[in-house]
């Protein structure tokens, strides 16, 4: 079979892994925008669960995960001078670029072939990808191959009011996947934070339209937006500063969160995984088990 992977994130390349186990003979092919070293985001999380079942699936790959990953049972909720906390929940993190080149190099391994620093379009499908059996879009959540055909794949998508700014910081959250809620003089603001290796924790920032407005966080540049959160979070940092990777995001980092959700992924040849197909909210940390499993 002739498979050709648009987008080379970890849904599409765990799919193209998956497949050769299955069948060595598959002809795949991965195609990814950017470069094999890029990535715009800090880490990711998933659960243990979704780690015994990457294990059954392909020892190989979760057995270099494994060694390399961060585990923790807590969540933790800073809220008005108190903290709350829940255990027994099971949360591993690893850093997104880090899991990238372990499946890169498993992918190679078992004869994918990769082009990366290369654009597709929707007429590849027809044109320069006719011959293939099967063609996965996992192009992620502006995936071009959906949006072209929403009716088709039957896809609702709500842009959530909230903004969002992905940040890392080298404060350690190694003990709980942590929440912190802060009011302010211009309303509430609140963090989503957990490591994802042995110095670097993801630090995800997150208020209302009305606050961020008020902040005047439309106005800021990426440097000095991640400077006003470390000062509204200062004292959960432990003097550490908050880092920005959002130089490819023109104007504001503040993003809203799209829910996307298609009734039907499969269209042809062509079928959706991950974030083209569906999204969960950062809160939930649940994006890249989505994708696994897709997978």
């Amino acid at each position: 079979m002739k498979i050709i992977v648009l987008g080379g994130g970890p849904a599409g390349v765990y799919l193209a892994i998956s497949m050769k186990l299955k069948n060595p003979g598959h002809d795949i092919t991965v195609y990814e925008r950017n470069r094999d070293d890029d990535t715009f985001g800090w880490g990711v999380v998933f659960s243990d669960q979704t780690m015994e079942n990457l294990r059954v699936n392909d020892p190989v790959s979760a057995e270099t995960m494994i060694s390399e990953l961060i585990h923790w049972d807590d969540v933790a909720v800073h809220h008005k001078g108190e903290v709350i906390r829940s255990g027994g929940h099971g949360f591993i993190g690893i850093g997104r670029l880090r899991l990238l080149q372990i499946l890169f190099e498993r992918a190679r391994q078992l004869g994918v072939i990769f082009h990366f620093e290369t654009e597709f379009e929707v007429a590849d499908i027809k044109g320069k990808f006719a011959d293939a059996d099967l063609i996965v879009a996992a192009d992620g959540l502006n995936s071009k191959i959906r949006n072209h055909d929403l009716k088709a794949f039957d896809c609702d998508i709500d842009m959530r009011p909230n903004k969002f700014v992905w940040l890392g910081t080298h404060q350690r959250f190694d003990d709980a996947f942590t929440f912190i809620f802060e009011q302010t003089e211009h309303g509430w603001i609140w963090v989503h934070a957990y490591q994802f290796d042995e110095k670097t924790s993801t630090f995800i920032v997150e208020c209302s339209t009305e606050t961020y407005e008020s902040f005047g966080f439309d106005k800021m540049d990426h440097e000095e937006s991640a400077e006003t959160c470390r000062r509204i979070f200062e004292k959960y940092l432990g003097g550490h500063d908050l880092m920005t990777k959002s130089a490819h995001i023109r104007g504001s980092a503040w993003i809203n969160f799209p829910r996307v959700l298609c009734h039907q992924w499969v269209k042809d040849n062509v079928v959706l995984i991950g974030d083209a197909a569906h999204t969960a909210h950062f809160s939930i940390g649940s994006g890249t088990k989505l994708g696994f499993e897709d997978a």
